[in-house]
């Protein structure tokens, strides 16, 4: 899928939680206009969605969930799980398909189902996946992922995996850049860090 802002993100599984990269460059077309942009944000103490495409559209898609996620949690009395937030994007963009936002999001975290990680398209697809990586980057990311990535891997392996894949995509997509950002989602929570590419 042709963006017209250049990315890098890796998501992966573990049998302990799940681990989120991205970098940092926020471009448009050849020109960058950042490389302290934010691309995976905390929606719940335990959810994580990052985003590659248009800066505008996945900040507003984040805003508008988090709200739809109080009015979720609201009416059913319970904390929204990863696949009924993972089903809530999908909708959303299902619907806006015929003005579609800009984007291709990895939504991972764990819940009482345990680790869970989803793919979705700018149309609404949505896939259940042990790894994936989305933006401009992509190529070069399933490049180390595939090599490197094993069933049942632990989270401090995945962030390994994942800082490799995405410093892969730095190295070979003009649009990817910056810092890599990494979030780890256990069930204690999450925590995030930020490493030199």
């Amino acid at each position: 899928m042709s963006l017209p802002t250049g990315a890098t993100v890796v998501g992966i599984k573990c049998k302990d939680g799940v681990v989120v990269a991205t970098d940092s460059l926020i471009s448009w077309g050849t020109m960058i206009l950042t490389d302290k942009g934010i691309k995976a944000f905390k929606l719940t103490d335990t959810i994580v969605l990052a985003s590659a495409g248009l800066t505008s559209d996945y900040q507003m898609l984040v805003n508008r969930l988090k709200a739809q996620i109080k009015l979720y949690e609201l009416r059913e009395k319970k904390d929204i799980s990863v696949k009924a937030l993972a089903k809530m994007v999908a909708n959303t963009l299902y619907a806006r398909r015929s003005a579609p936002l800009f984007v291709q999001t990895v939504i991972v975290g764990v819940d009482d189902a345990g680790p869970s990680l989803f793919s979705l398209d700018m149309g609404g697809s949505l896939l259940s996946e042990d790894v994936t990586a989305a933006g401009s980057g992509t190529q070069m990311a399933y490049g180390v992922l595939e090599k490197m990535y094993d069933e049942g891997v632990t989270v401090k392996k995945a962030e390994d995996i994942a800082v490799q894949a995405v410093r892969a995509g730095i190295a070979r997509d003009a649009q990817s850049g910056g810092k890599i950002h990494l979030m780890i989602v256990t069930e204690e929570g999450v925590t995030e860090k930020s490493l030199e590419h």
